[in-house]
């Protein structure tokens, strides 16, 4: 698949059967704690990373503007920056929106939370803070896309993450056609269940629809 045919993938697959056919698969995680500014928010692309820390001469920091004119359209930025301070408000998410950013992640906190809701709530974090961090606790060009770790999970520039109100997922991106692939199946079988239930089948009757899953072929 190409980037494009994956994100319009995305774009309509339900997250659960992302996750179904991760687990299936045996690949992939899940973050903890890293939920949306907004509750109809959606996540998801390419991961663009970011580890912050407290800045030193002769390293120069970075802004998160110049992080953002780093990151290609489309793709969402993952930032390491675990402070109990906020590192982000609403002018940098515009900012980021205005790019063509697909959201952010966040290990770490943001302000201007209502803000944020209004304007789409694509920031994903472990919540709302109004202190602000250390002008000097920043990323810098040695920590821009390397392997970074939010809500317990290793995210690798590249990996593609996907996301809503239920959690954030984290998909090698070796393994993203596969878990699209099989995502697609899940919602037909997700389909046939509803229709089932619509029609008022029973337990015994239910196992039978469960059975009908299909699984791709990976030769």
């Amino acid at each position: 698949m190409t980037d494009k045919e994956r994100l319009e993938i995305f774009q309509q697959v339900e997250t659960g059967c992302v996750s179904d056919a991760m687990i299936h698969f045996g690949i992939g995680a899940w973050m903890k704690g890293i939920l949306p500014a907004d509750p109809e928010a959606r996540i998801y692309g390419k991961a663009s990373t970011a580890y912050f820390d407290i800045v030193t001469p002769p390293r120069e920091c970075l802004t998160q503007y110049e992080l953002i004119e780093l990151c290609e359209e489309g793709e969402v930025m993952v930032w390491n920056a675990d402070v109990d301070t906020q590192i982000m408000g609403g002018n940098i998410y515009q900012f980021a929106m205005d790019h063509g950013i697909n959201g952010i992640v966040i290990q770490g906190h943001t302000r201007d939370y209502g803000e944020i809701q209004k304007a789409g709530g694509a920031v994903f974090s472990l919540g709302q803070a109004i202190g602000s961090s250390p002008t000097n606790f920043r990323a810098t060009k040695e920590t821009v896309n390397i392997p970074v770790a939010v809500g317990g999970v290793v995210v690798r520039p590249g990996d593609y993450i996907f996301g809503d109100i239920d959690g954030v997922m984290v998909i090698p991106y070796e393994h993203v056609d596969k878990v699209l692939e099989q995502a697609l199946l899940y919602m037909e079988w997700e389909a046939k269940i509803e229709v089932a239930i619509k029609k008022g089948l029973n337990a015994q009757e239910m196992k039978k629809v469960y059975q009908e899953i299909r699984f791709i072929d990976e030769n």
